[in-house]
């Protein structure tokens, strides 16, 4: 099987905005008794999720309309936060996304979040992709493979012709689902990627030759061994 497209998760594999993300989470929980929803709850159980499937997993048996209401005060806290904050890009995804498109490889994003493509937007970053696959639009979000699927369909490419880029567990299970090869981004080493054909701290450490050689009859990719 050839290889022929990348597919990226955008926040914490492109731009770093998990923390505002977090932030505007446990503002909006506070106001309903969870007092104590760390980074690592964040990253653990709703990372990667749309909002309302976010608000429902922390809070349990909520209404729908309140689900909605809720959804909308996280949007209001992070667009907040976000004129607050600097967005952090990781160049080192970067070039790994032009080097991949300079070689034909085409390129989408799948992001839940309806913030990545205003953010990639304005960063001038959204050009680098032939499609943007609207996770946050699809009714079954991570870890269900949708997002993914629509990705390779608007790509014109097979699932098994794909690499997908994340940082969060739920999009890896999303991705094996699937059926595509699969990079795990775990920048703060503490994440379980069940499942992911190979793990690293940052994408400095794939290059485009090892990509290439995943689809060459070889073994994949190895696992990456974190420096000490």
């Amino acid at each position: 099987m050839s290889f022929r497209a990348v597919i990226f998760d955008v926040d914490g594999v492109i731009i770093d905005t998990a923390h505002i993300h977090h932030l505007s989470w446990r503002e909006v929980f506070k106001k309903y008794g969870v007092n104590n929803f760390t980074f690592s709850d964040f990253k653990e159980k709703i990372d990667g999720m749309p909002r309302e499937k976010g608000v429902m997993k922390i809070l349990p048996g909520i209404k729908p309309a309140e689900v909605k209401k809720i959804a909308a005060m996280k949007q209001f806290y992070f667009s907040k936060f976000l004129k607050e904050k600097k967005v952090k890009i990781f160049c080192s995804t970067i070039r790994l996304i032009r080097t991949c498109r300079k070689k034909g490889i085409k390129t989408a994003m799948a992001s839940s979040s309806r913030n990545a493509r205003p953010i990639l937007i304005r960063e001038g970053l959204f050009k680098l992709f032939d499609a943007d696959a609207k996770g946050a639009y699809i009714k079954k979000g991570k870890p269900f493979p949708d997002i993914f699927l629509r990705a390779a369909a608007l790509l014109k490419v097979k699932p098994a012709e794909c690499v997908v880029f994340e940082d969060a567990p739920a999009g890896i299970r999303a991705a094996v689902s699937a059926g595509m090869k699969s990079v795990g981004v775990d920048r703060d080493g503490k994440q379980c990627f069940t499942g992911a054909d190979m793990v690293v701290t940052d994408l400095s450490e794939v290059s485009f030759e090892k990509l290439c050689r995943f689809f060459c009859g070889k073994k994949g990719m190895s696992r990456i061994k974190r420096k000490k």
